[in-house]
This record gives structure tokens, sequence and C-alpha cells, in this order.
């Protein structure tokens, strides 16, 4: 198989985790979710629950995590190299460019890396993904998720480091899976 891992990227409820769970069981290789082990790489270069917590704004959180996102991006794809690594949503969305051009590098010589949208329409495409995070939350979204949701789609962060685009709407995990396979380097 690869020596690379594959990789997931997408706003918000865009089923990274969950076609990411079929494509491994398909080409039988590790899923590894950065959402479950972001906090060991935030922890092991830093981060402070007590500082989190002294934050009062949920934008200056996103922004204290923006250090240890770039971090956590360049230790995973070190460390699970023969892998289907699922992005959170912000380990791919960076709007400084010094921090961007670091996560550029870690992935440079990744030919695997599919930003999973639901369709091409922008607008669309945040209604869906808010809608199935919404439903996953069972609670209404706050304003600064949706926010952060529309920052994921729109910015060109997640367009520049993916090399394909799957577009999901109309089809089952399963069938998005082999999509991806099919376009494996």
């Amino acid at each position: 198989m690869t020596s690379t891992p594959i990789i997931l990227i997408g706003p918000m409820a865009a089923g990274k985790s969950t076609i990411g769970g079929e494509l491994a069981k398909i080409i039988q290789i590790p899923q590894v979710p950065m959402d479950r082990v972001r906090w060991y790489y935030y922890y092991k270069h830093g981060f402070s629950l007590e500082k989190e917590l002294s934050i009062e704004s949920f934008t200056d959180v996103l922004t204290y995590w923006k250090p240890f996102e770039v971090n956590a991006v360049q230790n995973i794809v070190k460390e699970f190299p023969n892998s289907i690594i699922d992005f959170g949503a912000g380990h791919s969305y960076f709007t400084d460019k010094d921090q961007f051009n670091l996560v550029s590098e870690a992935l440079s010589n990744i030919p695997n890396i599919f930003l999973l949208l639901p369709c091409k329409n922008k607008t669309k495409a945040l209604e869906i993904c808010n809608d199935r995070l919404k439903k996953r939350k069972e609670k209404d979204l706050e304003e600064n998720e949706i926010t952060a949701n529309r920052n994921f789609i729109n910015h060109q962060s997640n367009y520049k480091l993916s090399k394909h685009i799957i577009y999901t709407e109309g089809k089952t995990p399963l069938e998005s899976a082999k999509e991806i396979q099919s376009l494996l380097s």
C-alpha cells in the first residue's frame, strides 16, 4: 500500500471520520482520528488547560489552539505513515500565512489528501454540514460554530492543501470511501 498517510480534511460534519472508517475497512489500514489524538500532541508541546479556560471568547480560544494544531499536523503525519488520518476541521484551516506554510510543508510530499464536502455550492454545503452537526449535538448550533464552519468551507487553505475534492451528497459513506480508494496514488 502507501508509505504516506491518507488524509481526510474538511469542515465539521463533512463525514471525515465516518468515511475514514469505511475506507479503513476496505483497504485494511488503521484509522487515526486527529480529534482523538490531538490533545496528546497539544499537551506534549505546552498546551495549558488553565490558560485555555482563562480565555473568554471562542475566537481567542481558536487562536490559542492554532500553534498546537500546526504541531499536531507535523507530528501525526510522521508518526502514522501507513494510516488514514481524519483531521479535525481546524487542522487544515489556517489564516496565518506562516502557520499555513508550516502545515503545507508538512503535507507537501503526501499525494493522498482529500477534501470532503457535501457539494460544490458552498452555501448549500454549509447548510448540510450544519444540519448534520445540529443532529449530532441534538441542539441548535451556537453562532460561533456556524461562523467557524463557514470559515472552514470558504477559506482557501483547505482547497490549497487538498490534492482531491470528494463531493459526498447523494452517496453513502461506503460509496465515498470507494471513490477515494479509486484515486489513491
